[in-house]
């Protein structure tokens, strides 16, 4: 009898354990047959990168099936991106000990960038990386995170501020005196073309937080999309604690391009102001994204971008473009560059690195 129930015993668990194989999703069963993924990503829902692990530039778990896994696992074919890597692109290698993390442009491009990512669109795949999980000051690009978090606070575009002195941080800044008006569209504007600092801390006031609490909700959207190496400690990019990698940039870059109020910004060349209580305050402020207007780049279209610098950043930019030739943004990229070494050579690297993953691979 204890022998039959015993059996028993086994044949229940043996088709739960089954079950819950059969259940168990074909990624969460790559992963928990794979030590190396475990080391690299942990053990949450969304099995975010582990920082200094072999994840990399990577994101998270499923980050890694779009980037490579598809590739050694066929049972992960769903994940495949839409574009074609070229036959001579890197592959991961081996039957279930594959590099984590591999591929991209097998000649890196000649660029002054430091640091830099080449994202398609459209799949997600990463196209080209130089050392694009390692932490870098991003200056304002800062700015897109904020200026997302104000839209998503609930901030009345269509309502009205003012810029003040304690508003004033030191570099870009609208050049007025303490109390004068302007839209919110104004200040959003001033803030995205014109990368004004005082411009954005006078949207972070408009949200009704202080600059503090604002800030810590900056570092909270950061921990929601699982952005681990991403820090703020100010709203502007002035400081040099707002940090963030390529990947991760390009990441929320990408979301708050998505937004049409940002999006209608940062793909504007140029844009109006005028102060609401100082007729004499009237100003075209230019895009400091060149690549909007500037010649050199005439055979691509940029629907969007943020530049940033510090003295101890150089020139940072993220940009989002296709060829001037693709009517359907088939072929839209977003580049990253971290590290420039001058304004020019920002948007040169960017232009570089986008011309030749589209000469080299097809969608």
């Amino acid at each position: 009898m204890k022998k039959i129930f015993t059996l028993a015993l086994i044949v229940i668990f043996g088709a739960s354990l089954a079950k819950s194989v059969f259940a168990m999703s074909s990624l969460e069963a790559v992963y928990a047959a794979r030590p190396d993924l475990q080391k690299a990503f942990d053990l949450t829902e969304q099995h975010e990168a582990i920082v200094g692990s072999g994840a990399g530039f990577l994101m998270n778990l499923e980050d890694w099936a779009r980037q490579y896994g598809w590739q050694t696992h066929p049972e992960l074919a769903s994940y495949k991106p839409t574009v074609k890597a070229p036959s001579n692109s890197p592959s991961a290698r081996g039957n279930g000990t594959d590099a984590i993390t591999g591929g991209g442009l097998t000649v890196q491009p000649k660029v002054t960038a430091a640091k830099y990512i080449v994202i398609d669109d459209a799949s997600g795949k990463i196209l080209a990386e130089r050392k694009a999980g390692e932490s870098w000051p991003i200056a304002s690009i800062t700015k897109l995170m904020t200026i997302g978090l104000a839209l998503d606070s609930g901030l009345d575009v269509g309502g009205v501020g003012d810029v003040r002195t304690s508003d004033e941080v030191g570099g870009a800044r609208l050049n007025v005196v303490n109390g004068t008006k302007f839209t919110t569209r104004d200040l959003l504007a001033a803030t995205l073309v014109g990368s004004a600092n005082n411009a954005a801390n006078a949207v972070v006031r408009l949200t009704g937080l202080t600059k503090v609490d604002f800030v810590t909700a900056m570092n909270d959207r950061a921990v929601e999309l699982g952005l681990a190496q991403t820090q703020f400690v100010d709203p502007t990019g002035i400081e040099l604690g707002n940090v963030s990698t390529a990947r991760e940039v390009a990441y929320f870059a990408k979301k708050a391009f998505d937004n049409e109020n940002i999006r209608h910004f940062v793909g504007s060349s140029r844009v109006h102001l005028a102060a609401l209580n100082d007729a004499n305050y009237v100003r075209d402020i230019t895009n400091t994204n060149w690549m909007l207007y500037n010649s050199a780049y005439a055979d691509v279209y940029v629907t969007a971008g943020k530049t940033g610098f510090l003295n101890e950043s150089g020139w940072n930019a993220v940009v989002q473009l296709h060829p001037m030739s693709d009517k359907d943004n088939r072929r839209s990229l977003t580049v990253v560059v971290f590290g420039a070494a001058s304004r020019r050579d920002s948007f040169d690297d960017i232009a570089v690195l986008a011309r030749s993953t589209w000469q080299n691979f097809s969608w």
